[in-house]
């Protein structure tokens, strides 16, 4: 029997003696080496047949017929549901303005591919209105029930908040209250931005909206869940007990409930405002809080409520189409100002050279907002009461205001009060 160093010595001798590989062997999590490549559900699996196109336009709003479609129809039934879907394919042609062929070519598996929002384009008029060739009248048996597109309407009531029934309801389908509370769940941040940025671009957001309306929209840190108006969160495939299943990277990016909530793919590449690439998170914010608040999806060109991801400069602002939409829920901003100015300034530059800057300044009820005129918008955070940036002039009803510049005097008036 061998001893202990005796036995050390066998082992390091047998060691020295056996072949050696000339690089050390990789180490895998998984005996097929799967996790090599990147996890095949983290991208949206591209459409690009028939059935896979179906499935596209029921998901969307676009047809109602669950049955994939066959390759040669046998029957009334299967000459019916290949005409229904025939027309389908014309309706999502012409809104893409593309050939209304009714086939389904390149052009218009492209635009199904496309990065587009989760909220159904359209719904579908009457039976009795669609225009499809007319088929035998041959009884089909029991109609095949179809899974409505209601999960837009699944969340609980909450206060403040009016009951609808679908999107293209008459029903009211707008907040009954001015002040919203808002939230990024703390449980669903990204893992793609920083939380600061990510709650600083929503914030940019809602601001977009209530700089054309009278909301007023708040983020709540503090309150139960159950009372914030709008949660914002970040999630992958099946996410925050939601019914609908994010499809990865590449289609589908986000899906909001109307008077709801909001729900971001977390695999799509959303990226900040000082990005030119990828998806921004803002414009995508835009659009949902857009369905939140009670939009559907146009086809307008410039509108944000268009249902494909559009690539656009860092800085966009609502088309005037958003504006008169959301105005026709909420109303616009009422009453006049107390006086309206340019204020007209010299600045030197990182080089010295001496620029002549000017913005407007709006005055009312002793606040004051300063529209960036190189910004094409308000400043952020405004409006700010009078006396943290106008010391010495009155807080209220100031009536006008003259500027004299000339080579030797750089002088400002305020004027309150009626002159007899």
């Amino acid at each position: 029997m061998l001893s202990a160093p005796a036995l050390r010595l066998t082992l390091l001798a047998f060691w020295l003696g056996t072949p050696q590989p000339a690089h050390p062997e990789m180490l895998f999590h998984s005996r097929d080496r799967s996790d090599l490549e990147p996890s095949p559900l983290s991208r949206a699996k591209p459409i690009a047949d028939l059935r896979a196109a179906q499935r596209f336009l029921s998901r969307y709003g676009w047809s109602e017929v669950p049955a994939a479609w066959g390759p040669s129809p046998k029957g009334p039934a299967e000459a019916s549901v290949g005409s229904t879907l025939v027309q389908a394919v014309r309706r999502f042609q012409r809104a893409n303005r593309l050939p209304a062929s009714g086939e389904l070519d390149a052009p218009t598996l492209v635009a199904m591919n496309r990065p587009r929002c989760g909220v159904p384009d359209t719904r579908l008029p009457p039976p009795a209105i669609l225009t499809t060739p007319p088929a035998p009248l041959a009884p089909l048996g029991p109609r095949p029930r179809v899974r409505s597109k209601r999960f837009l309407q699944m969340l609980l009531p909450r206060p403040g908040r009016q009951q609808e029934d679908t999107w293209d309801s008459k029903a009211i389908r707008a907040f009954s209250k001015k002040t919203l509370s808002w939230r990024l769940v703390g449980e669903a941040y990204s893992s793609q931005l920083s939380v600061d940025e990510q709650r600083y671009i929503f914030r940019l957001a809602f601001r977009m909206w209530s700089e054309v309306t009278p909301l007023n929209f708040r983020e709540d840190l503090t309150s139960p869940g159950a009372t914030v108006d709008i949660k914002l969160g970040f999630g992958r495939g099946r996410h925050l007990g939601c019914p609908r299943v994010f499809d990865g990277s590449g289609q589908e990016f986000a899906h909001a409930w109307r008077l709801g909530d909001v729900h971001f793919d977390d695999d799509e590449h959303f990226t900040p405002l000082s990005s030119d690439s990828g998806i921004s998170l803002l414009k995508v914010a835009v659009h949902e809080i857009g369905h939140v608040l009670g939009l559907p999806h146009t086809y307008r060109t410039g509108s944000i409520m268009q249902p494909n991801y559009i690539p656009q400069g860092p800085a966009f602002e609502l088309d005037w189409s958003d504006r008169k939409a959301i105005q026709r829920l909420y109303g616009s901003c009422e009453g006049s100002f107390d006086t309206v100015f340019d204020w007209i300034r010299k600045e030197k530059n990182q080089y010295g050279e001496v620029r002549v800057r000017f913005s407007t300044y709006f005055f009312r009820h002793g606040w004051y907002w300063l529209y960036e005129n190189r910004n094409n918008r308000t400043r952020y955070g405004d409006p700010l009461p009078l006396l943290t940036g106008w010391r010495g002039i009155p807080t209220q009803s100031i009536d006008a205001f003259v500027h004299v510049w000339t080579r030797r005097r750089d002088e400002r008036y305020f004027f309150k009060g009626i002159c007899v």
